[in-house]
């Protein structure tokens, strides 16, 4: 039996290993003991790498500026200099963000190793602020907002004084951007610094020359608020979960990340994710009702589960081929009746 469930342990549901996006892989696979992912083993490679994986992110960032802005494209590969097979360069901002996988593999070191960040729900984003103004990003590389800030750079008065690149949460229910990393500040690029150094530096940043970020004004009309961390001692997650929560706004997740990890551009495994209702099974800590309340409302027990996201899966992949079909025809009827027209034409014109 042992040997049958480790031959299922391997079977990937999305082909990038652990997508955040997709089942967690403990509610993919009934009664898993060995999840497969080799995720540890990515973990220290990525660690390995992270010595070859330097570039100026300073010239990097002028040379994006002077280019035009980037089109969604989902069709499109990832527009990636590949440095080391964890590590890469990205050429435009789009996959610039430092994204997670599902939390499978839970270290033994993993209190003393991470950090935890508690995720408002809202959309991430990319902010950059310069030459006078301050820009939004999707993760597709589209510019989704435009605005003046008080952020390095940020307004038309202190266009002088550099960059500035956050990662963050915009909140549309109470108009708040949380930032949840720092990658620029003044034209001091800390993308190489290990994550604890980022998080103290963007809370110093914040405290000491940000105050101006986190009010409401003419140069500044959204504020910027700075999402705190915690240490992953079970008595420090067990007190996160029941306490109050950071923001007023509801909780996504908790985002777990490696102490010694630099910022990578898309998914790594040294950034885990987990939602609230998952501590129990994967990390072992209790959490309040209120937050078992917030599991599906199909959820009953993972065969269950299995078998609702399967055909969840499968219904939107059939919607998916037909929305393509129904595009697609309309244009081929239109070359044809094209072709028809020029040949028509061309016919006249020659007498024939």
């Amino acid at each position: 039996m042992e040997d049958l469930l480790s031959n299922f342990g391997g079977v990937e549901v999305t082909p990038r290993p652990n997508n955040p996006h997709a089942e967690h892989p403990h509610f993919a696979l009934y009664k898993n003991k060995t999840t497969g992912s080799s995720q540890e083993e990515r973990r220290k490679m990525v660690l390995h790498a992270r010595k070859e994986a330097r570039y100026d992110l300073l010239s990097l960032v002028r040379n994006l500026e002077g280019e035009s802005e980037v089109t969604d494209d989902s069709e499109g590969d990832m527009e990636y200099e590949e440095v080391r097979t964890c590590y890469a360069r990205p050429k435009k901002f789009r996959n610039f963000l430092m994204l997670s996988e599902w939390l499978v593999d839970v270290p033994e070191d993993f209190a003393s190793t991470y950090l935890a960040v508690p995720c408002p729900v809202g959309k991430r984003c990319l902010v950059m602020s310069s030459k006078g103004r301050t820009r939004v990003y999707a993760k597709s590389g589209v510019m989704v907002k435009e605005f003046p800030s008080m952020l390095p750079g940020g307004n038309r008065r202190i266009c002088s004084r550099g960059f500035a690149l956050l990662d963050c949460i915009w909140s549309e229910v109470n108009k708040i951007y949380y930032i949840l990393d720092l990658v620029m500040w003044l034209n001091q690029s800390i993308i190489e610094c290990e994550t604890l150094f980022r998080f103290e530096w963007l809370r110093s940043r914040i405290e000491e020359e940000g105050q101006e970020v986190q009010e409401i004004s003419n140069l500044n009309p959204v504020k910027f608020q700075r999402v705190p961390y915690y240490d992953c001692s079970p008595e420090s997650l067990q007190r996160l979960m029941a306490e109050e929560l950071p923001f007023s706004v509801p909780l996504d997740g908790v985002l777990f990340y490696h102490k010694e990890s630099h910022y990578t551009h898309g998914n790594t495994p040294l950034v885990g994710w987990l939602k609230g209702y998952m501590f129990p099974e994967i990390l072992g800590i209790p959490v309040p009702d209120s937050v078992l309340q917030e599991k599906p409302l199909k959820y009953v027990n993972l065969p269950s589960h299995i078998q609702y996201g399967q055909q969840k899966r499968s219904a939107k992949k059939s919607e998916e081929k037909m929305e393509v079909a129904s595009t697609k025809s309309p244009k081929k009827n239109t070359k044809k009746a094209g072709k028809n027209k020029s040949q028509e034409n061309e016919m006249e014109v020659s007498g024939t």
